[in-house]
């Protein structure tokens, strides 16, 4: 942040200590939510909080040294303002002697907002003085809980901006208390010399020039139609598609994005990666500097659903300059990258409606972002379908060409989720992942559930280390009526390790475990078929014959380093391709 921006700042990017800037921020963030009264206990370890809160024009202190009388008279004070309210305590029994007024809350339907001082981590179950466990103290009666770590420059500031936006907007959904729990190290009280923490703060930039909150959650077609704060005429736009559950979405989404020249990047669980209108080689343009640069040319980002599978399209959206809107309904947050600058609580059939007044931009700029997709489709992926032997990747770009439209595809975690998203351009599936917590557990039962709902062929996706965590569930096969068809990419153990700088010394037994088991006496044991293709023209045969059976395994078995070693060469060559 330049000096002229810091001059204009309405933060103070001055603090005696970290303790102190980040309970500034926290105490800031709520004050743009016009949250004005603080009810505060004395103690120590709160010592932050309190000397932010007190220093803050705008906020109303009230202080009584019984917490249990402080709770409640923040309710009274809630009830008669219709407004949420601020209870700070210290740690240890001052948090636990709030637990009534938290009680009758929630019961009540009253907006307090509890914020508690903690020890940090190195302080707990150790014998240390008035060090209690805290971590969600009040169990299920708040509607929101956060335990915010040791304050650190290690952790960007729009952590604590954005969390706090997350608990609001829940309890404006939800009147009822919400609770953060602060571990606050020592130093917990001022020095004479203030440390200057602009460059820590920059991250912040359009929020230390105005008084906003950091993030905006609008909910409701009304609250955002027509608002020219939210305006996209003459803007340039990129359009994320996330995971999706409804086809008219997909559909109106790509037609939005076409319509309006914006580029779009398709994730493969949006099902929207065969759009005509799709950059579908994002991921890996996203290594070349050049196309770096031209989409960052973007005035605003619109991802519409969630659990992007990309790293590098999460780190341009963590680096990106330009504002950040999220289209889902629902008010779970998704936020990883920590930008969201507004958050709009609809589908995505009902925003696009709403923008009925938008001009198409001039389509030069997607004019060159596509030759870039398409010079590397051309000179660079295309040759290596061509002039390589069945491996993970061209097995997986094959299978636009054998799955039935609108055909259930499950993607399992790992690496097979990462392939696809990189080189399966064309696919008329329903794509579906178990991309809540990314796990290997469960992904067959999964699939076989989805099968049997869905009642017409469904295809698995799934690593052989997957694969056996869940073997048992191939029992379940029995209870479907038409063909199941699972492709096992064997590479022997974990092959995903290979991608992440895991010490070698300690990689095939503590990450890896290769087992040196292929699957045939598996598929005779329940009865399926089993096919175990060597050539690319197999692999395709395979899965025809396939598609007349009721349950079938096809293995394709590749070395264990094949997938990371052939990405390594590609990636160098986009890398460096020139445009």
């Amino acid at each position: 942040m330049s000096e002229v921006a810091a001059s204009n700042s309405t933060f103070m990017h001055t603090s005696a200590n970290i303790n102190l800037l980040w309970a500034s921020l926290l105490i800031e963030e709520l004050v743009r939510h016009n949250i004005c009264d603080f009810c505060i206990a004395p103690g120590s370890r709160s010592t932050p909080l309190t000397l932010a809160a007190a220093s803050h024009k705008a906020v109303n202190t009230h202080v009584h040294f019984d917490e249990r009388g402080l709770g409640f008279f923040a309710l009274g004070l809630s009830l008669s303002s219709q407004k949420p309210v601020v209870v700070i305590t210290t740690s240890g029994t001052a948090v636990a002697n709030l637990y009534p007024a938290v009680i009758e809350a929630r019961q009540s339907a009253i907006p307090l907002i509890i914020l508690s001082a903690d020890r940090p981590p190195e302080l707990l179950h150790c014998g240390a003085n008035q060090a209690i466990d805290q971590y969600a103290i009040f169990s299920h009666y708040p509607v929101f809980f956060r335990q915010i770590p040791s304050p650190t420059l290690q952790i960007k500031p729009n952590y604590l901006l954005t969390t706090i936006n997350q608990g609001l907007v829940k309890q404006q959904n939800s009147p009822a208390p919400i609770h953060f729990n602060v571990a606050f190290a020592e130093p917990l009280y001022p020095q004479e010399t203030q440390l200057n923490y602009q460059q820590y703060l920059s991250p912040l930039k359009k929020w230390l020039t105005n008084r906003h909150p950091f993030s905006h959650y609008l909910q409701g077609q009304k609250r955002y139609e027509g608002r020219s704060t939210f305006s996209l005429l003459g803007k340039k736009v990129v359009v994320i598609a996330g995971r999706l559950d409804k086809k008219e979405q997909v559909l109106q989404i790509a037609e939005f994005a076409k319509k309006n020249h914006y580029p779009l990047l398709a994730d493969i669980q949006s099902s929207l990666t065969g759009a005509i209108n799709n950059l579908c080689y994002y991921d890996l343009l996203l290594l070349n500097k050049t196309f770096q640069r031209a989409l960052a040319e973007a005035d605003i980002i619109i991802q519409f659903g969630d659990k992007l599978i990309s790293t590098r399209l999460a780190q341009f959206i963590a680096e990106f300059a330009g504002d950040y809107w999220l289209i889902k309904k629902g008010e779970q947050s998704i936020d990883p990258n920590l930008q969201l600058t507004t958050r709009f609580d609809s589908d995505a059939n009902g925003w696009i409606q709403s923008q009925h007044l938008l001009q198409p931009i001039d389509e030069k700029w997607l004019v060159k972002l596509t030759q870039y997709n398409q010079k590397i489709a051309q000179q660079i992926i295309a040759p290596f379908m061509a002039n390589t032997p069945l491996c993970e990747i061209n097995l997986v770009a094959s299978l636009d060409n054998l799955l039935s439209n609108d055909s259930p595809l499950f993607i399992a975690n790992s690496m097979p989720i990462r392939i696809t998203d990189m080189f399966m351009k064309n696919n008329l599936s329903r794509v579906f992942t178990n991309r809540g917590a990314s796990g290997i557990d469960g992904l067959l039962a999964t699939a076989v559930g989805i099968a049997k709902n869905a009642r017409q062929t469904t295809t698995l996706l799934i690593g052989d280390t997957a694969f056996l965590y869940d073997l048992n569930s191939l029992t379940l096969l029995k209870q479907l009526s038409h063909p199941f068809i699972i492709i096992l990419i064997n590479n022997d153990g974990g092959a995903i390790f290979n991608l992440l700088p895991v010490p070698a010394q300690q990689k095939q037994k503590f990450y890896q475990l290769p087992h040196g088991l292929t699957f045939a006496e598996s598929c005779k044991q329940f009865a399926i078929d089993y096919y175990k293709p060597s050539r690319l023209d197999e692999f395709k045969a395979d899965y025809k014959k396939a598609l007349k059976n009721r349950g079938a395994l096809i293995e394709v078995c590749v070395e264990n380093n094949q997938t990371s070693d052939q990405l390594e060469q590609l990636k160098k060559q986009i890398t460096n391709a020139t445009f």
